[in-house]
């Protein structure tokens, strides 16, 4: 087998392995997208509920200060009603009313802080959907990764096997320039030249469309066992029909058979 033959034979199951690997890929890339979206939101939902932990908290000690409250107050009112010197009553009327506006201000303040927890459960509820709709996007992407391993996954393993064995007929420097020409080109490693007019010697790579020097298509043309790679993209080159240079001469049956047949219709 030629060299190009079997660089194509590589290239064959070589763009097998890398559809089914990029299959894989981009599986498992949507799924860590997903996932790290539904963990930034797991995250901020962490918060919330440490907030409303934090709240509820603040509110319950507030609630156990103005029980205390309520229950000075009552002890006042009760010696209040039970005072007989006017200088003890005009003191426990003085506590009394500073006691009173302290729980005002506390109450204020449960207030606030009942209205902190309402906004709190509102973000949260708010949250719900969010979370909801990424954790199914997340299982739709897990299933398509898992659908693709059991589908695609024994298969990998027997094109890369093939690989293998394809790539071991090559010369290693051989391997290496198609790996390279592989990873630099999104897995096109080879080329078909381009003629575009052999009278004007002009030529070009069939990957990138960069004109080809005369000397890299005379290589090819002469199909030897030689690597020849386009000067810009890296791709190696080959070609199926190496067309007929002008004013060649032909062999004696050629000749014969364009007189027999000089239009060419058979």
């Amino acid at each position: 087998m030629s060299l190009i033959a079997s660089l194509r034979a590589l290239h064959a199951v070589d763009s097998q392995v890398r559809g089914i690997r990029t299959r894989f890929e981009n599986a498992e890339g949507d799924l860590a997208r997903h996932q790290k979206q539904l963990d930034a939101l797991a995250v901020r939902r962490a918060e919330h509920e440490k907030q409303m932990r934090q709240l509820q908290a603040a509110v319950a000690n507030m609630e156990l200060e103005d029980k205390a409250f309520q229950e000075r107050i009552a002890a006042l009112r009760a010696e209040l009603n039970g005072s007989a010197n006017p200088r003890q009553y005009n003191a426990l009327r003085d506590e009394l009313k500073l006691i009173e506006g302290k729980r005002d201000e506390l109450a204020e303040r449960i207030l606030a802080q009942g209205e902190n927890q309402e906004r709190l459960r509102a973000e949260m509820s708010a949250a719900d959907a969010p979370i909801a709709d990424r954790t199914r996007l997340r299982d739709l992407a897990k299933a398509a990764l898992d659908e693709a391993r059991a589908e695609l996954g024994g298969r990998l393993a027997e094109l890369e096997a093939q690989r293998e064995r394809a790539a071991g007929l090559l010369r290693p420097e051989f391997r290496e320039a198609f790996d390279e020409a592989a990873e630099a080109n999104d897995g096109e490693a080879l080329a078909e030249v381009q003629v575009i007019s052999v009278r004007h010697r002009e030529f070009s790579c069939g990957g990138c469309n960069a004109e080809l020097p005369l000397d890299r298509y005379s290589k090819v043309a002469a199909q030897r066992d030689d690597l020849v790679t386009c000067i810009t993209c890296g791709r190696i080159l080959y070609m199926d029909v190496i067309p007929e240079r002008p004013g060649a001469k032909k062999t004696k049956a050629e000749a014969k058979e364009a007189a027999i047949d000089p239009d060419g219709l058979g």
